[in-house]
């Protein structure tokens, strides 16, 4: 288990290299979830959609997310 810093607002990075299986999966998961997501994971929520938004066409992501 990684521990979590005493400081709730310090940054951290973390470098992986997600392939389109692991974010569309993420993706999905994250949005189905939305309402128990913890507090923030907004930040990350928002760019696993970004990146989901930027490979996609808009007809692919109204496909994807229904």
């Amino acid at each position: 288990m990684i521990p979590m810093p005493t400081n709730p607002d310090k940054q951290f990075s973390l470098s992986y290299n997600f392939n389109s299986k692991e974010v569309a999966g993420l993706a999905k998961f994250l949005r189905d979830n939305q309402e128990n997501l913890p507090p923030g994971l907004e930040l990350f929520t928002k760019a696993l959609e970004d990146a989901v938004y930027k490979s996609l066409s808009l007809d692919e992501v109204k496909k994807f997310y229904s």
